[in-house]
């Protein structure tokens, strides 16, 4: 799998401007109290090389109105997609030779890490049933991908604007999900 999807051993290089439009939905969804979500695309002959961002709708909210028990969190702590859509982008960007390499979403207030329920959720496993309850980690991710997670802080208490506080990305080694490297470009 490695061998014919190289950005999931890490070494992704972001174009300026892609990693700038991750930048603005996060900052978009901190201002709509919600965690932004979407993909990040760029030409098979060049491997590692991501120059195009696509993003997605957290449903995360119109899940907590359906089912407030299930999906307790709400899209400020917890994202969800339509996984049909993103299966097809998967599937189309992979036959037009624009595979989708990266996976991305925000956290608000909080790190740029991996948490419990991102590594549920993305292995195919199992979340938390409550908050701070055990989670089942599954067999790995369904689609071959890089994950970046990107922190956004509101002004620590002075009445600040938000702003990004760091990126991280991460790929499944196997087992886990674990920071790996990335690169911005002009």
């Amino acid at each position: 799998m490695v061998m014919s999807h190289p950005w999931t051993s890490g070494g992704v290089v972001l174009k300026a401007d892609v990693l700038k439009a991750v930048e603005a939905e996060a900052l978009a969804g901190y201002a709509r109290d919600e965690e932004a979500c979407g993909y990040l695309k760029g030409p098979a002959g060049e491997a590692l090389l991501c120059d195009e961002h696509v993003r997605m709708e957290n449903i995360a909210n119109k899940l907590h109105a359906v089912d407030p028990e299930r999906y307790f969190r709400t899209a400020r702590t917890f994202f969800d997609f339509n996984g049909k859509r993103f299966s097809d982008a998967v599937e189309k960007g992979a036959a037009a030779g624009r595979p989708v390499k990266v996976l991305y979403h925000s956290h608000l207030d909080a790190g740029a890490y991996f948490s419990p329920t991102d590594a549920a959720m993305m292995s195919g496993g199992e979340p938390p049933a409550e908050e701070g309850g055990a989670i089942v980690m599954g067999p790995g991710p369904a689609f071959p991908l890089a994950f970046l997670v990107t922190s956004v802080r509101g002004g620590s208490g002075d009445g600040g604007e938000p702003r990004i506080a760091e990126h991280r990305l991460f790929v499944w080694d196997g087992a886990a999900f674990v920071v790996s490297t990335f690169s911005v470009v002009d």
